[in-house]
């Protein structure tokens, strides 16, 4: 059913594309059509690979990882961080989870970017010499869920009582931190 619906989605879009002569030639268009192809082609399973800095600042730009459970491999000192929020940039209400926080011994979860309102031991989570799995689970409840790629049981779950949507995942390290992050793969 759902290559039917791509299958529409595609032939649609390229007769609009094509009914357009002025859109068509123009380099303009040529560059606005350029997204709509690339969203059409991509494949929401493939791998992403991304590298931070050590500057605290969400990236914001993986694709068609926005539904839950996310799995992703960090090589990281300390401070991996997930954003979990409504829209495609930081916003004062979205949670965030701390794996290897605390110079790589605790890890946690936030609501607001502001108080911990989980935190758990996890000294040597993260490591800067090879790639660590996790996953990260949420659901409309306001259950959120973490663990450790090789485990089903969570090392750390909260629930909120006044959930929050997520439609997007952003990524980042912290605390003189750089890291390498592969999500889907």
């Amino acid at each position: 059913m759902s290559l039917v619906c791509l299958m529409m989605f595609l032939l649609v879009s390229i007769l609009t594309v094509l009914s357009d002569p002025v859109q068509q030639w123009t380099t303009r268009g040529l560059e606005d059509n350029t997204d709509l192809v690339d969203d059409i082609l991509f494949d929401p399973e493939a791998c992403q690979e991304r590298s931070t800095d050590s500057i605290y600042r969400y990236r914001w730009d993986l694709r068609g990882l926005a539904s839950a459970p996310l799995t992703f491999e960090a090589r990281a000192g300390n401070d991996v961080r997930i954003g979990l929020s409504a829209a495609d940039h930081d916003l004062d209400f979205m949670y965030e989870i701390v794996i290897g926080g605390d110079d790589n011994t605790r890890s946690f979860i936030r609501r607001d970017v502001g108080a911990r309102l989980v935190e758990v031991d996890t000294p040597g989570v993260l490591s800067v010499a090879e790639f660590r799995g996790f996953w990260i689970d949420w659901s409309t409840d306001g259950t959120i869920s973490v663990g450790k790629q090789s485990q089903r049981t969570p090392f750390m779950q909260w629930t909120d009582p006044h959930p929050l949507p997520v439609l997007y995942v952003g990524y980042t390290t912290a605390y003189g931190s750089s890291g390498d992050f592969k999500f889907n793969c």
